[in-house]
């Protein structure tokens, strides 16, 4: 795996030259001095995995990072004292707003440039082992549809750039969400049949049959194709390949129940760093919003959720903060997970709630409780559909915070449970957020550069042009 690593970062540079997704100008222009050649890289198995293998520290370091701390301010899990974070905790986003152009949208359409330009590389490419270049391709397609997905659901309709060609990506419309989610399912359905269910990685850091499945899974849930989501789930959950880890280890990378996570030379997730406090004085970058530990229960003897024991800290000042991935320095066992097995049950569970598969053998209450057995709490038993989907939305909350944007995107994917024909966000964050929130505020703006630079883009609802 290091030797790869070695590889990729020679790479790096000159893919980060072919690759940058300029905010200011967009030219077509010849491949870079030291890339004459371009798809020589991708005739070489070994320069081509080390042109994909470096997707993943992109996606760990550049995208997710900043994707999870902002949706989780805009949403009820997380805070920050930050001043340069207000905007997005109090859902007043500014269409100029600096974290939003370049630490949310520049680098997720760089991720994607550098899938595309793997894509087109391979293929053309004709020197490549017919195996290398179906595991390489799987796994440029899955990065691509995973970033497309994300986008998706922070800005509705997006750009949806499939070449290489930046004269013809610049002046791209956003695209139908139609068309959005087509190219997703196109995406992930065909690495799925180029990948196997074998990992190519000593650890799970590189993704496989299963993690596709895992990523389709959750795509066909926000679809609301309930009989898929079931059964991508189910595709993973039986596999034998994944096992629930007690909450002590499920973010050690080697948990049996990790799908797929991106592998960091330090042993640390660059999660941890803002998350965690250094010193028990010291408040964290981004901590739980007041009230959060108040959503965990209790189990029939009293005794607390494992979750909030293993998965939350304290400062000195009784601040509560996300203690997920625990170590911040020397050589750590952590790396940052991008799928795990628990929100495959949570998935599926919600799936079969949908098709009124609600109590008894292979049922969601029988999901729902594999994960609160795990959490240490009772099982939850004779409910009616909505009392299903209430628990499951709950159990999302507290199985997932702090690790992807899944509590802000329930939120706004789920209709509410009083009225149907207002989201889940507008009956939980209305209260919350007081004037600050305007239903629109589901979507976040799209950034005034690009509209400058791109006639084509038009604005968000509820943001001036």
């Amino acid at each position: 795996m290091k030797s790869i690593y070695h590889k990729l970062c020679l790479l790096s540079f000159i893919l980060l030259a072919s690759s940058l997704y300029s905010c200011k100008k967009f030219v077509d222009i010849p491949p870079p001095e030291g890339m004459q050649d371009w798809a020589s890289t991708f005739n070489d198995d070994g320069t081509a995995t080390a042109a994909v293998l470096e997707i993943y520290p992109t996606y760990d370091n550049e995208v997710l990072p900043q994707f999870n701390y902002v949706s989780s301010l805009a949403g009820d899990e997380l805070f920050s004292g930050s001043a340069a974070y207000a905007e997005f905790y109090n859902n007043n986003i500014a269409i100029t707003n600096a974290i939003n152009a370049n630490n949310l949208w520049a680098p997720a359409y760089v991720l994607i440039r550098k899938c595309n330009l793997a894509i087109a590389g391979m293929k053309l490419s004709k020197g490549l082992n017919s195996a290398v270049k179906d595991q390489l391709m799987g796994e440029a397609m899955f990065m691509r549809a995973t970033v497309f997905f994300n986008l998706m659901n922070l800005y509705g309709r997006i750009p949806l750039p499939l070449s290489v060609s930046e004269t013809e990506n610049a002046g791209l419309p956003r695209a139908e969400l139609f068309a959005i989610w087509t190219q997703i399912f196109t995406d992930l359905n065909t690495a799925k049949s180029l990948l196997k269910a074998e990992y190519p990685s000593a650890e799970r850091a590189r993704a496989n049959k299963y993690a596709v499945s895992a990523m389709l899974a959750r795509a066909y849930l926000y679809h609301k194709d309930w009989v898929k989501a079931e059964e991508e789930a189910t595709t993973v959950i039986e596999s034998d390949v994944y096992g629930l880890s007690a909450p002590t280890e499920t973010f050690k990378k080697t948990s049996n129940e990790t799908i797929l996570q991106c592998y960091s030379l330090s042993g640390r997730s660059p999660l941890s760093t803002y998350f965690v406090p250094a010193i028990p004085s010291v408040t964290p970058r981004f901590y739980l919003r007041e009230g959060f530990n108040l959503a965990f229960e209790k189990n029939n003897l009293e005794e607390d959720d494992l979750r909030k024991v293993n998965w939350t800290g304290l400062n000195s000042a009784n601040i509560a903060y996300v203690n997920k991935y625990k170590v911040l320095f020397g050589a750590g066992d952590e790396y940052s997970v991008l799928l795990r097995l628990a929100e495959q049950y949570l998935i599926r569970s919600e799936a079969r709630a949908e098709q009124n598969k609600l109590n008894g053998l292979n049922s969601a209450e029988t999901d729902l409780n594999i994960i609160r057995a795990r959490a240490g709490l009772d099982p939850k038993l004779g409910m009616n559909k909505t009392g299903l989907l209430v628990a499951i939305e709950q159990e999302r909350k507290v199985e997932l915070f702090g690790e992807y944007p899944h509590r802000w995107f329930d939120l706004k994917r789920s209709p509410g449970f009083l009225n149907p024909l207002k989201t889940r966000a507008d009956e939980v964050l209305g209260p919350l957020k007081g004037a600050f929130w305007q239903s629109t505020d589901v979507l976040f703006p799209i950034p005034a550069a690009q509209i400058r630079i791109n006639p084509a883009l038009d604005q968000n609802p509820g943001y001036t042009q």
